[in-house]
């Protein structure tokens, strides 16, 4: 029987990308004057462990793309089976290179 990977190893062999996002967000303070603040974000391009497609993330510590593949996981995980997608394949120079594409990454 195979060895159940960690929830470390999860989370860290499915990032294919990173970007900085700078955001601005206006905050209203008394008397409706509005307090413009720039916010820098990191978004993580990410492939799903469940289904093997590309999604982006605020959160280093997702694994999957929607709710569905993120229970589907835990189900197997708890009974003993890995998840299907094979990060090794996947995350192979020539499969990444369209999707960080599509999604504007460097």
């Amino acid at each position: 029987m195979a060895k159940i990977l960690s929830n470390k190893d999860l989370y860290t062999s499915n990032i294919i990308g990173v970007k900085v996002v700078t955001e601005k967000r206006a905050y209203n303070q008394t008397l409706g004057n509005p307090r413009i603040v720039n916010i820098r974000r990191t978004r993580y391009l990410k492939i799903c462990w469940m289904c093997g497609t590309a999604y982006e993330s605020f959160r280093i510590n997702s694994f999957a793309c929607n709710s569905r593949c993120s229970q589907n996981l835990w189900y197997n995980r708890r009974n003993g089976i890995n998840p299907p997608a094979r990060m090794d394949q996947l995350t192979k120079e020539k499969n990444v290179k369209d999707v960080k594409g599509l999604f504007e990454y460097r």
